[in-house]
């Protein structure tokens, strides 16, 4: 179910088509090549046995690749601005990156599992984040993003600046009437409208940050 499938590598050319240059790292191989399972396991018996042997994978180490992939590709481009964007995990990774890498110039976060708790909830971003969130689920609480809302509401800074001329706060969140999972195209949360939206606003958002 998670890491390098085949919806990530389309999503990569489909971003490529679009003129950026993608990279989309095997955080969960952690060097090794990896297996795309598809959605056929869901999270039944099998599947709780294919996300077991993932649980211990550690965000700390997997953001040392991920401040690799941005050192490097930040190298590719002259004058380039680089911008990350992650689901579920990843979203969360995503979410840290925004908050710790000055590199980073746009993030988004598809439903970024942990972003919501108490203690991930008050970190400060320093690039504009973008943040898709479900309506539906459990595994983000209403309470917990009601409360990631409300404590990103008034945060302005930009890059450890403040700009009078910002209108808007750093973190621009979009909710849905969807469950979590609903970009991920072959699982049952698949939500075909609410994934098209996000799609137009994460293109916009990055376009708007990203290009120059």
């Amino acid at each position: 179910m998670p890491g390098l499938s085949q919806r990530i590598r389309a999503l990569a050319h489909e971003h490529a088509a679009r003129g950026y240059l993608v990279v989309a790292p095997s955080l969960f191989g952690r060097g090794r090549a990896g297996q795309d399972h598809g959605y056929q396991y869901q999270m039944g018996f099998s599947g709780e046995q294919l996300m077991k042997p993932l649980q211990p994978v550690d965000s700390s180490r997997a953001m040392l690749d991920v401040q690799t992939v941005v050192a490097w590709t930040k190298g590719q481009v002259a004058q380039g601005q680089v911008g990350v964007m992650g689901f579920c995990w990843g979203g969360f990774l995503a979410w840290q990156a925004a908050c710790t890498l000055p590199e980073v110039f746009a993030a988004a976060c598809f439903y970024g599992a942990g972003m919501t708790h108490p203690q991930q909830r008050i970190w400060r971003p320093m690039c504009p984040v973008l943040v898709h969130l479900p309506c539906k689920g459990l595994l983000m609480t209403q309470e917990s993003m009601d409360a990631f809302v409300a404590e990103q509401r008034d945060h302005f800074a930009a890059h450890g600046t403040v700009s009078l001329g910002q209108k808007s706060p750093m973190v621009q969140t979009e909710r849905y009437d969807a469950a979590y999972g609903f970009d991920h195209a072959g699982s049952r949360q698949y939500d075909p409208m609410a994934s098209q939206t996000a799609r137009l606003i994460t293109s916009s958002f990055f376009d708007k940050h990203l290009m120059f």
